[in-house]
């Protein structure tokens, strides 16, 4: 009689079990309304910063045996082809072999031209000239920056920044002063291979 009382009992927990499991089944099984909305193709890109000059990787000049007052000047277009607003700083890297620059008035302006454009690295062509300039610098070479916060700044036009396809026309005259402190004797003094930098930084 207990055996037959114990089963009764298996057989009522595994009802119970089965119903509650079924309940739980069924409240799963019937939904409420429901009702849904999307937003779709969403897409995040950056912005870009980028600068670009006309010189085909060539240097704008390479002189040698200047005397005093001798002025070497070169002209080079720097484009601008971000499409964040930027700011641009022109700097110079002078090189270990810097002997000269302290004897070299360098004078940067910033030039617009009528009658077409020169090519690289000239300021001159048939038909053309130098329509309005500006000054950017006019000292001792070896004062000129030599990072984007010590440098010189321009815009194109009137402008207060720099926007996607400007392009302006930098002019460098380099004249060797008239000092015999210039002359290196037996062994000329120079600048060494330096390089002109321009940086843009977004606004």
């Amino acid at each position: 009689m207990k055996s037959d009382g114990k089963r009764a009992r298996k057989l009522l927990l595994t009802v119970l079990v089965v119903g509650v499991v079924s309940t739980v089944v069924g409240i799963g099984t019937f939904s409420a309304f429901s009702s849904t909305t999307s937003n779709d193709n969403n897409s995040f890109a950056a912005g870009t910063v980028y600068i670009s000059d006309n010189d085909a990787n060539a240097a704008m000049y390479s002189v040698a045996d200047r005397k005093p007052n001798d002025s070497v000047q070169k002209c080079i277009a720097v484009t601008y082809g971000g499409s964040l607003p930027a700011d641009v700083h022109l700097y110079w890297t002078p090189s270990g072999s810097d002997t000269l620059s302290q004897y070299i008035t360098l004078q940067v302006d910033k030039v617009t031209f009528s009658g077409g454009t020169p090519t690289f690295p000239s300021c001159t062509g048939t038909g053309i000239s130098i329509a309005s300039s500006s000054n950017l610098f006019n000292a001792n070479m070896n004062t000129f920056g030599t990072n984007y916060a010590g440098g010189v700044s321009a815009y194109p036009g009137s402008q207060t920044q720099w926007n996607n396809g400007d392009t302006l026309y930098y002019r460098f005259t380099l004249t060797l002063q008239d000092t015999n402190s210039a002359n290196g004797g037996q062994t000329a003094k120079t600048t060494g291979a330096h390089s002109f930098t321009w940086e843009a930084h977004q606004q």
